[in-house]
């Protein structure tokens, strides 16, 4: 049952779409784009930033043909009750895994970068307990805290105009268009799973206080300056690493904050990664909510949301190498397309087949 309580703003919608698609993916996104795109790699985000805002259209006309609805709803109306809990459950599965990787990658990085004695258990514990505490709110509650959260990220933006002190070179970048289309594609790709989190909007569209119209324009904004800022990102690490470089720094935004140092300030790495600790977490918080919400009903919402913490903890403190995470990062990004490209499509057009059938019959 929507009511005020868990309803939000337009506002509140604009930063919860940026909050969903920003979190520890930035750290290593250039790294990612330049094993296949190269210094054409700021061009890769952008084209995902076009595919991502052709989704979120295709999100919208399924959504506004059920705007009382909720997508798991939906899925039970398009295919029917068990063809459509079984949807759901695979939904579920989805969102457990890539929270599971979201909190995984978090904590490799802390233990690298901050506490590289502290055992991975107990960082897994303390994110999953903080991000349970604040998923059992209501989603108004969320949305306020992603608000105040998106301060941070204009701080670090802020913080990153220092990085122009640094020596740079746009010959690195040069000549554009070097890679050829099909490694600017493939470096899309890789740009996808950094900017995953906008299918939130699959499960809070009914819960917004605005027209469907004022939807998708807050929407398509929120993704426009999400996929600016990962571009402005990528630019400048490919502006101030040789290839060779950004090919062996696995997470060059912050070596880039690392080679910067003041008489006051030191280690602004360290800074940054600190500051970045919220962001990151939000990204536990959206897929205990997202994955909580697929099979819950109003009563047993805290449940679900407590035995999706459980689960994404076990699965965080399985030890995995590099090798390991990298092919369970594989998975989880073909598991994206099927669950955050291919299935709304297929219900978007299963939709517009029942709506033509139903009309057809009332003549």
């Amino acid at each position: 049952m929507i009511t005020n309580s868990n309803s939000i703003s337009k506002l509140q919608l604009y930063f919860f779409i940026i909050q969903s698609q920003i979190g520890i993916g930035l750290l290593s996104l250039p790294n990612a784009v330049q094993s296949t795109a190269k210094g054409d790699g700021w061009i890769s985000t952008l084209i995902a930033g076009v595919a991502v805002q052709i989704t979120l259209f295709i999100y919208w006309l399924l959504l506004r043909k059920y705007p009382d609805a909720t997508y798991t709803d939906i899925t039970k109306k398009i295919l029917g009750k068990y063809v459509g809990k079984l949807c759901n459950l695979f939904i579920y599965i989805y969102f457990i895994m890539i929270g599971s990787l979201a909190c995984a990658l978090f904590i490799r990085s802390i233990t690298l970068w901050l506490l590289p004695l502290t055992p991975m258990w107990l960082l897994s514990l303390i994110i999953i307990l903080s991000s349970i505490y604040l998923t059992i709110s209501d989603l108004r509650i969320i949305s306020r805290f992603f608000v105040l959260a998106s301060v941070l990220i204009i701080l670090l933006f802020l913080l990153s105009f220092f990085t122009f002190y640094l020596p740079n070179d746009f010959h690195y970048i040069q000549p554009i268009g070097q890679s050829g289309v099909k490694n600017i594609i493939l470096g899309s790709h890789k740009s996808l799973l950094s900017i995953l989190g906008f299918e939130s909007l699959l499960l809070i569209f009914p819960f917004v206080l605005d027209t469907e119209k004022g939807i998708l324009k807050t929407v398509s904004l929120a993704n426009f300056s999400v996929t600016l800022f990962y571009t402005y990102f990528t630019f400048i690490c490919l502006i101030s690493f040789s290839p060779t470089q950004l090919l062996q720094i696995r997470e060059p935004v912050l070596y880039l904050f690392k080679a910067l140092s003041f008489e006051m300030i030191d280690r602004l790495d360290l800074i940054f990664l600190s500051v970045w600790i919220v962001p990151m977490t939000t990204s536990v918080i959206l897929y205990l909510f997202l994955s909580a919400k697929t099979i819950s009903n109003e009563r047993s919402f805290k449940k679900n949301v407590c035995l999706s913490g459980i689960l994404i903890f076990f699965i965080t403190i399985i030890p995995l190498d590099e090798d390991q995470l990298a092919i369970f990062d594989k998975y989880v990004t073909y598991l994206s397309y099927v669950v955050v490209f291919g299935l709304p499509i297929i219900l978007l057009c299963l939709s517009f087949i029942i709506s033509k059938t139903e009309r057809s019959e009332q003549l």
